[in-house]
């Protein structure tokens, strides 16, 4: 596939120097969904646990990849960037980190489209779950902004 784990992987490489220090590997690019993750060894607090700071990186970064993907894969020369985000911490994450972002309902996308096309720029609010086995260790949410390069 053209736009998928290889090119996000690519693009997080060389323009994230932060996704290269905490290890950060996209595990899988498509249609239905991107799936970043982590080791635990690269991003353990002083509990054991995952560093919430790195869980809301490799989540935003899973969002910015979903953005940038879908931009990609319609030929639009776009930035992409977070403009706000919540994230609830609900569990501890004991093992690798890995965050799956679910493509929205089509009426997110095509509002998103629309206003790409209408305007030059667009958001679209994004879901991150990230789990420690069966239990849902966090849930990030967060508006992503992207505006054609001029």
């Amino acid at each position: 596939m053209k736009f998928g784990r290889v090119y996000l992987q690519n693009r997080i490489a060389g323009e994230f120097t932060l996704a290269q220090h905490i290890g950060i590997v996209v595990e899988s690019a498509d249609d239905d969904a991107v799936v970043l993750r982590a080791p635990l060894a690269a991003n353990v607090n002083d509990k054991g646990t995952a560093f919430g700071g790195s869980l809301y990186s490799v989540a935003v970064l899973a969002g910015w990849a979903w953005v940038a993907r879908y931009l990609a894969t319609r030929d639009l020369s776009a930035d992409a960037v977070i403009q706000e985000s919540n994230m609830r911490f609900l569990a501890p994450v004991r093992g690798e980190l890995r965050a799956r972002v679910a493509t929205p309902t089509d009426a997110q996308i095509d509002k998103f489209r629309k206003m790409m096309q209408r305007a030059g720029r667009g958001r679209i609010r994004l879901r991150v779950e990230m789990h420690c086995e069966q239990t849902l260790a966090t849930l990030f949410e967060g508006v992503f902004a992207a505006a054609i390069r001029q």
